[in-house]
């Protein structure tokens, strides 16, 4: 069966069913809802939202339709589904409310059982008909993340599947190389960061790489798939370090003309430093939130919640890409994690990139005894993150190195989309380049182009803004 566009913004899903009985009667109700005689060698499932009305759809004789909305409840009021018929002409319509199944007939008798109710349905079943019909919202609620993050797991990969095949191609997978450019020395007290200066983990300070060393090391990942380049740098700010930041600039630059996406994260940033990175060429700044508001004083006490909040702001306005994302594994409790993401979901706008780490214990930092994150805490931040933010990268991120390659697969087919390949994560291990392209080769997945689409629309926003603090003095 084949539906035509019509004036309505896009057809719906057909799929074929197997043969059905050559004849099927049954009179009243049934625990599925009211059955009228059906007739016919094949079945031809129509799945239509409520939305899509006077759709045309081209049968062969001896065939029956079923229609049933999408989305998992009961139409209210009078709506009606209309579908025409090509070959016996005008439609039939069917009020919805006016019985326990959608019933319509094109010369035939069809039916259709009543859809499952709400509570025959898990929440990522029903959010994850919902994202995929409506796209992208920011009004999402705690308790709707917090439902759809402790739906069974099983059922949550595979709806999380669902939306990932329905906003991405669900075989291509981003390589992205991190390079740590500035190490160690850090004055603040992230309490899993072994590159702090308050704690005693046998990293010494280094200064900032020279451009031919950087510009180097973007080369080689190049050459070895990666088509974004992220540099870090151990600074709490970006206030007083002129002169670093304009080398820096001069990275991102020289990066960029290689045809490459560029990243950095610094730490803090003003305004203005975030409009000079968006010249420079920019594509993304990350600047993770680690975990939710609540539980983040645990984590982190030497730059606010807000604070980090604020340079994701400054990084928006300026037109860059904002990358986003925290931690599992700090002793959080699940509520935490539901806090993060809904943090990112309900942003503005949501991160272009949302990258989910996997705690490293590292021998000297207040974390070092925490236990290591299993792979299905992983796979809910990543079905649960993919069906919240559905157009977003959602990033499998530092902690990849302990899972297995199936347990990697599991995680693709949640939602993840994008991987750090190279054997350093800034400090610590990662899979190198020539394990990652092996999974590459044995899952089927394709390395993702870079993409610059938007490039002349955020350069615009960076001068208009650029602009708009002139005038202001």
């Amino acid at each position: 069966m084949a539906l035509e566009k019509s004036s309505v913004t896009k057809p719906g899903v057909v799929r074929r069913r197997s043969r059905c009985p050559r004849q099927l009667e049954e009179n009243g109700d049934s625990e599925n809802g009211d059955l009228s005689t059906a007739r016919g060698g094949a079945r031809e499932v129509v799945e239509l939202p409520l939305q899509f009305l006077r759709h045309k759809t081209k049968a062969p004789p001896h065939s029956t339709v079923f229609l049933r909305p999408l989305l998992r409840r009961r139409p209210s009021g009078e709506t009606m589904l209309a579908i025409r018929s090509a070959f016996r002409g005008g439609a039939r319509p069917v009020s919805a409310s006016s019985s326990s199944s959608l019933l319509f007939t094109l010369g035939y008798s069809s039916f259709f059982p009543a859809p499952p109710s709400p509570s025959s349905s898990s929440a990522a079943a029903v959010h994850a008909d919902r994202t995929i019909i409506e796209g992208p919202r920011n009004d999402w609620s705690r308790d709707e993340i917090k439902s759809i993050y402790d739906s069974p797991v099983l059922d949550l990969l595979f709806h999380g599947a669902q939306v990932h095949r329905h906003a991405h191609n669900f075989r291509e997978v981003q390589q992205c190389t991190l390079l740590s450019i500035k190490t160690g020395g850090c004055s603040e007290d992230c309490s899993y960061c072994p590159q702090s200066s308050r704690y005693s983990t046998g990293l010494k300070a280094q200064k900032l790489m020279t451009k031919d060393d950087v510009l180097q090391a973007a080369q080689r990942a190049k050459e070895a798939g990666s088509t974004r380049f992220c540099m870090g740098a151990a600074w709490r700010d970006t206030v007083g370090r002129k002169t670093n930041f304009g080398q820096i600039l001069e990275y991102v630059k020289e990066i960029r003309e290689m045809g490459m996406e560029v990243c950095c994260t610094l730490g803090m940033l003003e305004k203005q430093q975030a409009i000079e990175l968006k010249n420079a060429g920019l594509t993304a700044y990350n600047h993770n939130l680690d975990t939710s508001r609540e539980y983040y004083p645990n984590i982190i006490t030497t730059r606010t919640y807000d604070e980090r909040l604020k340079t994701l702001e400054y990084v928006r306005d300026a037109g860059i890409n904002v990358c986003s994302g925290g931690i599992i594994g700090l002793g959080e409790a699940e509520e935490d994690r539901v806090g993060l993401l809904h943090t990112l979901a309900t942003l503005p706008t949501h991160p272009e990139s949302v990258p989910i780490n996997a705690l490293i214990a590292v021998k000297g930092t207040p974390l070092q005894d925490q236990k290591p994150v299993e792979i299905w805490e992983m796979i809910r931040m990543i079905a649960t993150a993919r069906i919240v933010m559905p157009k977003a990268m959602v990033r499998l991120s530092a902690g990849r190195v302990r899972f297995s390659m199936p347990e990697q697969a599991l995680c693709f087919l949640a939602g993840a989309n994008s991987i750090f390949t190279g054997e350093k994560l800034l400090t610590t291990p990662n899979n190198d380049f020539d394990a990652d392209q092996l999974m590459f080769k044995m899952l089927g997945l394709i390395p993702k182009a870079p993409s610059f689409d938007d490039d002349g629309a955020k350069h615009d926003a960076a001068e208009h803004c650029e602009e708009a603090i002139s005038s202001s003095g």
